[in-house]
């Protein structure tokens, strides 16, 4: 799907009438409860505007904006993230879960506690389209009466009273979506909190090490093997090891020859004493090398100046067409 395709199945959901619906994620004993939220009328417009507002500006009319897949995540900014990694942690199966039932319970202040509050889900659409989204709960938006000493105003005057009542603070910012069938992912940081999440990428990023090792390219992969507990390093392992352009297609000599006379990488390895496998002892190694096989290192045809590109979109380098001829005279 290109992300045209997607602004156009965003904005059914946004369009005149598109209403809302709130929800919260709770902790619990039992464990993740979702809880209906009652709003008065006036207030859930106004988030509902916000969220349209928000989504409007950010996606619809961002023209910077990209789409591309989980397993290819790069460092690029203004970028939308298709999870398209078999396991969905449980936390985002929730979005699934508000779009497919309508039989919640209300949230409670009875029975429910704010302090446990995880998540928020908001529902958006209509009859006929509809997108979830997620919004994680950070500490700071809950504002707690027994937390210090609270002042709010008193109502038509200057006068200070204590706040008696918990405080809520809902901003439009949200960090996930899911909107026909599929998981949308708009801030990595975010999902990287989720413990189903490590696991998923965990068990590609292992079998990336297996073609690594099936490569011939590296004397020990234990190396890396070892820095699947890192989040971050075993995410670069899986854009690397399952989308690189440069592993089994480019031979073994060819890639060593390349890192051994690049000037960002002249020096920067270690290889066995036959010369054919890299030796990637440090971390510094490590990373270098899976930047390697992201084709990171280009050089500019133009200027022929050297750059280390942590965001690139192939270009189909097709045959122009010839000119056409010039009309007799």
């Amino acid at each position: 799907m290109s992300i045209d395709d997607l602004k156009t199945k965003i904005a059914a959901v946004v369009a005149d009438g598109c209403g809302s619906e709130i929800f919260f994620l709770l902790d619990s004993d039992n464990g993740m409860q979702i809880k209906k939220a009652d709003i008065d009328e006036v207030p859930q417009a106004e988030l509902t505007k916000m969220f349209v507002d928000t989504i409007t500006n950010k996606i619809l009319l961002n023209d910077e904006i990209s789409l591309i897949k989980l397993s290819n995540a790069d460092e690029r900014r203004e970028t939308i993230y298709d999870y398209d990694i078999p396991d969905v942690p449980v936390e985002l199966q929730h979005l699934r879960n508000i779009i497919a039932a309508d039989d919640f319970e209300e949230f409670s202040f009875a029975n429910d506690n704010l302090n446990n509050l995880e998540g928020i889900l908001v529902l958006l659409g209509n009859a006929e389209h509809q997108m979830a989204l997620y919004k994680y709960q950070y500490p700071v938006s809950l504002l707690r009466k027994d937390t210090g000493f609270n002042l709010m105003r008193s109502r038509g005057t200057n006068r200070f009273k204590k706040l008696d009542e918990d405080v809520l603070k809902i901003n439009a910012k949200f960090e996930f979506f899911k909107i026909d069938g599929q998981y949308y992912i708009l801030d990595l940081k975010a999902l990287e909190r989720f413990f189903g999440f490590h696991e998923a990428i965990k068990n590609i990023a292992a079998k990336g090490i297996e073609n690594i090792r099936q490569a011939d390219l590296v004397d020990n992969v234990q190396v890396l093997s070892d820095r699947l507990d890192d989040i971050s390093f075993s995410r670069k392992l899986v854009r690397a090891a399952s989308a690189s352009p440069v592993l089994n297609l480019i031979p073994n000599a060819e890639v060593i020859s390349f890192a051994s006379t690049h000037p960002a990488l002249r020096g920067r390895f270690k290889l066995t004493d036959d010369g054919e496998r890299f030796n990637l002892r440090t971390k510094t190694s490590q990373t270098l090398f899976l930047k390697l096989l992201n084709d990171d290192f280009l050089q500019s045809e133009l200027t022929k100046r050297y750059y280390d590109s942590l965001a690139k979109d192939a270009i189909d380098a097709g045959v122009a067409p010839a000119p056409a001829p010039a009309p007799a005279v």
